[in-house]
């Protein structure tokens, strides 16, 4: 089915049983207290150069130990969210069997099967096990003549209590987090309002505090800067498309076309929201003997869930 959502179940390593398992997507119910903050990272991880899997370790690495500062893999990383796109179908199950992300992170989708018909790569979100997941989903693309789709988890944050408060926090909420890498190239410029107009009404439910995308945005010509917009998604960054500290593609190695900014993260909020400009990582990282890991940079920002007096 295209442009209609469809059910997914996330999944986590159980040390007892030595596997994956699904979640019960919060049927036990949730133990407060709940962080009210997370850290998304936002990285397109290039499945078209040469050694995709070294190339996806080496990612996992870098933001394990650079982006997180987790030594080692026992060292469970702050309540954040990790989005990946252009995941090879030959590294994807590297992930599964990175010792860090077994004892930290809730993986969806739990195999290649549930990319769109077709993928060769495709996006996977991380959360950490500090972050109860309620609910994943997945919207196929029809307009997509490249396998694209975005890539949905609900999770629970809480809403602070006032300080001093004797109790844990002032509520629970629902945020809706999407993962995308929209059409690429120019001939996908017709596509991509679409693709975002979907990721928006999906972000808008009336029953959510307020949702975020991040992903490769393809932003490449004059008029992508303005469909967030224009489907009332907030764009994180603060400067302008031409400022070249907010560029997340061109440099890795240096291109024939310009670079640009590609990768984004947008927002919308119902209640109290904020989030931070995002920062770039990636910048320069490599591995082996000087190859890069990406040729995009990723981003990453702080979001808090606020009070509303």
């Amino acid at each position: 089915m295209l442009d209609i959502p469809r059910p997914l179940r996330a999944v986590r390593y159980s040390l007892h049983k030595n596997r994956w398992a699904q979640t019960s997507n919060c049927a036990r119910g949730i133990k407060e207290p709940l962080p009210s903050s997370l850290r998304l990272l936002t990285w397109n991880i290039d499945f078209a150069s040469k050694s995709p899997k070294r190339r996806l370790n080496a990612g996992l690495q870098y933001i394990q130990k650079d982006v997180f500062g987790c030594k080692t893999a026992n060292e469970r990383p702050e309540p954040c969210c990790i989005l990946l796109q252009e995941v090879s179908v030959q590294a994807f199950t590297l992930i599964l069997v990175n010792e860090w992300v077994q004892q930290s992170f809730i993986v969806v989708p739990s195999s290649i099967d549930k990319w769109p018909h077709g993928a060769t790569y495709g996006n996977v979100t991380l959360v950490s096990r500090m972050i109860p997941v309620c609910g994943a989903f997945t919207i196929d693309f029809s307009n997509s003549n490249m396998t694209r789709n975005g890539l949905f988890v609900d999770i629970k944050l809480a809403v602070p209590a006032p300080r001093h408060a004797a109790r844990l926090s002032d509520g629970i909420v629902q945020m809706r987090i999407a993962n995308t890498h929209l059409e690429s190239l120019p001939q996908g410029a017709r596509a991509r309002p679409e693709q975002m107009r979907i990721i928006a009404e999906a972000l808008q439910e009336y029953d959510l505090h307020g949702g975020l995308v991040g992903g490769d945005m393809n932003a490449i010509g004059s008029s992508d800067g303005r469909i967030a917009e224009e489907v009332g998604l907030t764009d994180a960054w603060q400067g302008s498309d031409e400022e070249e500290e907010g560029f997340t593609w061109g440099y890795q190695p240096p291109s024939q076309y310009p670079a640009a900014r590609l990768d984004k993260i947008l927002w919308f909020a119902r209640g109290g929201l904020e989030v931070e400009e995002p920062v770039r990582v990636g910048v320069g990282a490599k591995y082996g003997s000087g190859e890069w890991i990406s040729d995009h940079y990723g981003l990453v920002t702080n979001v808090h869930v606020v009070r509303q007096d």
